[in-house]
């Protein structure tokens, strides 16, 4: 037990010494995330896609697209590794292939059977590293902190997240950003929740108002195909809560995933 975490911890202490290493001033910032990252790892193998798009009656706000398809596996019960490549449509321009993301996930906790008490939280970390497809992007390192509750038929996931651009046209700081999700275990099938996705700015300069800011409802869950193949799928309805947000947006998510 104490190997395991030993283990962990030495994984996670080369990763933030690299994220310090690339964190000299640099200058810009993504979209909001579209996903809440569960930091529960399994063994499987997980390969789909996800996006969302905006909808705005400003042109400049409107029909923005970015898309991810990936494959990924689990190599251990608590790192998951997985790579992505990323689609991206600007508000009147045309869909273009923008890179390449290698993220890895670390499950920090040992989750609990579903039958047995859960643990009080879940906890895991993310680290990922955007690799841009032309020389005038920069490129980014992501690292989050990964919450999960269970409490009942409640289901509740938290992301907190720095960013860090480095390379052509970087930011001059560290960017904070979240994810969120709670949903109600109806079934496996069908779980209604709500989700929420946003930037807070830069670390010495946060703020909310300034920033793109999305909640909305959404229905999740898993359709098992076999006892070893399911389909998890999710969508959502996100509204804009701030003024450079766009109205509307739909988010996305279907994965296939085989446990082995």
């Amino acid at each position: 037990m104490y190997g395991k975490i030993t283990n962990r911890l030495n994984l996670v202490s080369v990763c933030s010494m690299l994220l310090a290493f690339v964190s000299q001033p640099a200058v810009g910032a993504e979209s909001p995330p579209f996903r809440a990252w569960w930091p529960i790892v399994n063994l499987e193998v997980e390969a789909g896609g996800r996006g969302f798009q905006t909808f705005d009656e400003e042109p400049s706000k409107d029909g923005e697209i970015k898309q991810r398809y990936g494959v990924g596996s689990g190599l251990t019960d608590w790192l998951f590794l997985e790579l992505e490549g990323e689609y991206e449509k600007e508000p009147g321009g045309a869909r273009k292939f923008t890179g390449y993301e290698i993220e890895s996930r670390l499950e920090l906790t040992q989750t609990k059977a579903f039958n047995e008490m859960p643990n009080p939280v879940d906890v895991g970390l993310l680290f990922g590293l955007s690799l841009p497809e032309g020389d005038a992007e920069p490129y980014e390192i992501e690292s989050r902190l990964l919450l999960y509750k269970r409490l009942g038929p409640w289901r509740g996931t938290g992301n907190f997240v720095v960013e860090k651009e480095f390379g052509n046209s970087r930011s001059g700081q560290l960017e904070l950003a979240y994810a969120g999700q709670l949903r109600y275990r109806l079934t496996p099938n069908i779980q209604p929740g709500l989700e929420a996705f946003g930037r807070l700015g830069e670390i010495d300069e946060v703020s909310i108002k300034d920033q793109q800011q999305k909640l909305g409802p959404g229905v999740f869950g898993f359709l098992e195909i076999k006892d070893d193949v399911a389909v998890k799928y999710e969508i959502s309805w996100l509204f804009g809560l701030t003024q450079l947000t766009p109205d509307h947006s739909i988010k996305w998510l279907v994965e296939f995933e085989y446990k082995y």
